[in-house]
């Protein structure tokens, strides 16, 4: 069961976790870091990121200060050690093919209780590292939560494993962090529909903007 409040040997275990993570991706990776100055060690916010590769979320929770809580496919879930390690983790489940009102009220939950969020809100994987357009999902759970935006690009992951090769690549990861982006004036001169998209449309603008220093 997904926990939205931890316990102190909890927060001891999983900055553990995120040290030999740390180690290892920066032996094989060599992980450039920018601006995690800009995250904030306190009170709630979403991560944004684009998303070029299944090992994105694992990255940015090792380097991220902060337990981010992101959404899962669904079908992780149909095994039992998997589904338990990534619910330790703190991800949940999600049906990306159909509007899913619980993993929205799971993301309401964990945003409550002043924890980080982690959205791609181009929905999918872009593999040829490309960056899409963004969902509307994120927008509206920014806006029904009065939750502030934290812009995060990363590259390099999606060359780790490249198709029809049967090998794993070592290429440099870089993961940079943008300005905090907040909503309430958006919220205050729109209609809740126009600042959905606002948000949205901002959104993918700075993600665009960070992640064309390290492409």
């Amino acid at each position: 069961m997904l926990k939205t409040k931890h316990s102190k040997s909890y927060f001891i275990l999983f900055k553990l976790m995120q040290f030999i993570l740390r180690v290892i991706f920066n032996l094989l990776y060599r992980v450039e870091k920018i601006d995690l100055h800009k995250v904030p060690r306190n009170g709630k916010f979403i991560i944004c990121s684009n998303h070029i590769s299944y090992l994105d979320p694992v990255v940015i929770g090792a380097y991220i200060p902060r337990c981010v809580y992101f959404m899962a496919k669904k079908e992780l879930y149909n095994n039992k050690f998997l589904s338990s390690l990534v619910t330790f983790l703190n991800a949940f489940p999600v049906e990306r093919q159909a509007f899913n009102r619980k993993a929205f009220s799971i993301s309401f939950e964990v945003l409550k209780d002043g924890n980080v969020l982690g959205l791609f809100p181009e929905g999918t994987r872009s593999t040829d590292g490309v960056l899409r357009g963004g969902k509307k999902g994120t927008g509206f759970i920014a806006a029904a939560s009065n939750t502030p935006i934290l812009p995060v690009a990363i590259s390099g992951t999606n060359k780790i494993i490249q198709k029809p090769y049967r090998r794993i690549f070592f290429p440099r990861v870089k993961l940079i962090v943008g300005d905090i982006i907040d909503i309430k004036d958006i919220l205050k001169e729109h209609s809740k529909k126009e600042a959905i998209s606002i948000i949205v449309d901002r959104t993918m603008k700075e993600i665009s903007k960070i992640y064309n220093k390290i492409k």
